[in-house]
């Protein structure tokens, strides 16, 4: 248990009348504090007063730590980025940070006749405990103000640049006081360029993740998409401050990828979006006031892939998915899938909601409506696009398949609907269990059912869309069941329609039975899955290895 102790003033080793608590911070809380130790005031002058406010207020600090450190596992994800070795020349120019804070604060006007510190730096070793001491707190009250992260190895480098850089502001303000001698010393003429003029641009990435709202945030597919794109281009230049990234140095980026056979439509959409994204977010915060480098950055040539413009599946497609549905699945495969397999493609069908919004699903998303009891669908505010809950009113033929026994008996086993977290294997948060279900449910309806030109899961939703075209659906009403307003701009969703009225579940429920049945028969005979021939089979295993022997470098793999 720390004891209390009184802090020093200066250097002269004058000690405050107060007590303080200084606590040493363990390594696995250190990256949720963000420093090496914490100093509190005990605000008493009386020891024994201090003793006991001491032994508390430990307590408090390892318990709150404790509850920070646990929420963030709760959640998924590291409490903070581990701090990033610093190179020399970051160091150098982390000294150029120090001496123009410590200048600039007291330059205009410099205490007159103050005993400023002179003579050359002092050598470690010459250094007392005390000193070194102070020289640590000092150090540490500098990187938790302006935010600097530095490993250990990394801050004992430092401390003594430290030292000099505060000596300098001293030797800068005398001259001053004494002689009205305002120029600035050129003792860091050779030094790096100051860091307090350089973003660094794999910081502003995770910045960008935790402030601008992107799905998942730090953990999501975009942050796990984008974190290899963002590392691979300050690779590429060879330093990551952003604001020495020129647009030649994007084009420069641009016929590297091409080179390097990287997909023209993947490097517009994914390896120069991630980049404009994250730059353009540092200047709406206005840390960042040059023009964004890699705004306006045409890739030429992308062409696209499509063979033709259907979206939805054909009638002929939804009757082969829906019949292979009600088919007998082998018994190797696990409960979950043969559910998934089973129930999604109807859901889906008869919703037009996104799959994931589906796999995600927990058995009490799905409850009678409290008001009017018709049986309803709650899509979390969490899983749908526009981060609000929708309702969508389970349609008749669902029910009559007995769709409420299969939520029920889920429920009574204390599972999601369509996987079961025991099968976890990692728990990461970018990649959650029921896309990874949905994933599969796609590769299932190309692979094994043949069904293919178009996108095998969201397909279901453009269908929907057409159908209810076709059937009359009142489009706002629709809107309200699909999540689509006059925009697929969520914001603009809610500005245009969601904001007016309310989704009526009697309303919904109407709308929804004006989706016409899907008449599907159970086939007479199991489905098997279609095997390959050895042929076939020989002639894949030759395209893989040819593909590995061609594979790109994983830091330019689209």
């Amino acid at each position: 248990m720390p004891k209390p102790v009184r802090k020093k003033k200066d250097k002269k080793q004058t000690k405050s009348d107060v007590w303080w608590l200084r606590k040493k911070v363990s390594e696995r809380f250190r990256a949720i504090v963000g420093r090496r130790e914490v100093w509190r005031s005990l605000e008493t002058t009386d020891f024994k007063t201090a003793v006991v406010a001491c032994n508390k207020l430990s307590l408090e600090l390892d318990k709150e730590w404790q509850d920070r450190l646990r929420a963030a596992q709760v959640a998924g994800r590291t409490a903070a980025a581990p701090a990033r070795t610093m190179t020399d020349w970051d160091l150098s120019g982390l000294q150029r940070v120090v001496h123009e804070l410590g200048r600039e604060a007291q330059i205009r006007n410099p205490p007159a006749g103050a005993k400023w510190a002179q003579g050359t730096q002092l050598r470690d070793e010459e250094q007392n405990d005390e000193e070194r001491e102070f020289d640590e707190q000092a150090l540490d009250r500098f990187l938790s103000r302006t935010g600097y992260d530095l490993t250990e190895a990394d801050r004992k480098r430092f401390l003594p640049m430290y030292v000099e850089a505060q000596r300098q502001i001293s030797v800068d303000l005398t001259r001053a006081a004494r002689n009205h001698d305002y120029s600035e010393s050129n003792a860091f003429a050779k030094n790096a360029p100051s860091l307090s003029n350089r973003i660094d641009l794999v910081q502003a990435f995770e910045f960008y993740c935790d402030k601008a709202g992107i799905k998942g945030g730090a953990t999501g597919p975009t942050a796990k998409r984008w974190r290899p794109k963002i590392a691979a281009f300050c690779e590429f230049v060879g330093h990551t401050d952003l604001c020495r990234m020129t647009r030649n140095d994007a084009y420069r980026w641009v016929d590297h990828l091409t080179d390097e056979g990287v997909a023209k439509k993947s490097i517009r959409e994914v390896w120069i979006a991630s980049l404009r994204a994250v730059a353009g977010f540092q200047i709406e915060r206005g840390l960042f006031t040059s023009e964004n480098p890699f705004s306006r950055i045409r890739v030429r040539g992308v062409k696209s892939t499509k063979t033709s413009n259907k979206k939805g599946f054909s009638d002929s497609q939804a009757a082969t998915i829906l019949t292979a549905t009600l088919g007998t699945f082998s018994h190797l495969t696990t409960p979950e899938t043969r559910a998934a397999r089973r129930w999604i493609p109807w859901v889906c069908a008869y919703s037009g909601a996104r799959v994931n919004e589906i796999t995600s699903l927990l058995p009490s998303d799905v409850r009678p409506d409290p008001e009017t009891g018709i049986l309803c669908i709650h899509l979390r505010p969490e899983m749908t696009k526009g981060d609000y809950e929708r309702v969508i009113p389970v349609h008749s033929h669902l029910i009559e398949q007995e769709f409420a026994e299969f939520v029920e008996k889920r429920e009574k086993a204390g599972l999601p609907l369509f996987y079961d977290p025991k099968r976890a294997e990692g728990g990461e948060n970018a990649n959650p269990q029921w896309q990874k279900v949905a994933e599969r449910l796609g590769e299932w309806v190309v692979k094994s059912l043949r069904v293919t030109g178009v996108k095998p899961n969201h397909a279901w939703r453009h269908r929907f869309k057409s159908v209810s075209r076709e059937v009359g659906m009142h489009p706002e009403v629709e809107a309200f069941i699909t999540g689509h307003g006059g925009s697929d701009d969520p914001d603009e969703i809610k500005k245009v329609s969601l904001n007016y009225g309310d989704p009526w579940v009697k309303t919904l429920k109407k709308t929804i039975e004006l989706y016409p049945r899907y008449e599907i028969a159970a086939p007479s005979t199991p489905l098997r899955r279609v095997r390959r021939t050895r042929e076939q089979m020989d002639a894949a295993k030759a395209t893989k290895t040819g593909r590995r022997k061609g594979a790109q470098p994983a830091s330019v793999r689209a």
